[in-house]
């Protein structure tokens, strides 16, 4: 989805601005940082949100720039508030992990929550992982993980995937249901996540000397066909 939203923004702009933000990143691509660099301020400088985000990129990185986590963030910020869920993503990772700011769970929480309402999939997983284990002043809510976690399971994002069929291998936040577990298990573990492959093992034997495994394979093709449905919906 965030590629989804970056190729909107895209398509919003002026074709200066795009051919400025296209020329960048090819430049940034070849490791050309100084073109890059030029490319984004101009987007940048017209106002643009994604020029925004792409130039303290830069300073984030300290590429074709000296690295200003200061200026990363006022960039990122400016972007955040124009709406780019790209920005709001790195500035809740920003805020959570303390890095170039003090972490702030009203802030983290903020910023994770608009980019989680555009699609930002990771960024509702690392929501759900801020529940589940609790942070700070956050109370641990194995609810609202399982919500969370939801967001992205039902469009195929694998971590999320994953956790949602833990909570129900657990019993966390939602009554323990292997067979619903499996169901959702075996779509991230197809997807080649490594856990998701060992977790899959382990409900496999339960479920065989529960004699329900056969149950647990009718209900994994309702989810993959569920993931399927919910894909094409929305691209």
């Amino acid at each position: 989805m965030i590629q989804k939203c970056l190729v909107c923004a895209l398509l919003s702009l002026t074709s200066s601005v795009w051919a400025d933000i296209e020329l960048g990143i090819a430049a940034y691509n070849e490791g050309n940082y100084a073109t890059a660099l030029d490319e984004f301020q101009e987007a940048s400088d017209s106002g643009d949100p994604v020029g925004d985000h792409l130039l303290a990129s830069l300073y984030y990185q300290g590429h074709g720039v000296k690295k200003d986590i200061a200026k990363a963030v006022e960039l990122f910020e400016r972007a955040a508030s124009q709406g780019y869920p790209a920005s709001h993503a790195n500035l809740g990772l920003m805020y959570q992990n303390g890095d170039g700011v003090q972490a702030d769970s009203k802030k983290a929480l903020f910023h994770y929550s608009e980019a989680a309402k555009m699609g930002d999939y990771q960024s509702s997983f690392r929501l759900g992982q801020i529940y589940r284990k609790g942070w700070l002043d956050i109370k641990p809510s194995a609810e609202k993980a399982v919500a969370l976690y939801r967001i992205g399971a039902v469009y195929g994002h694998v971590p999320s995937v994953n956790e949602f069929a833990l909570m129900f291998a657990q019993g966390m936040g939602v009554p323990n249901d292997f067979v619903e577990s499996y169901a959702w298990m075996q779509y991230a573990a197809a997807h080649k996540d490594p856990s998701a492959t060992k977790n899959l093992a382990q409900l496999t034997k339960i479920l065989k000397e529960q004699g329900n495994l056969e149950a647990a394979k009718e209900r994994a093709v309702s989810v993959n066909e569920l993931i399927a449905a919910n894909l094409a919906e929305a691209f």
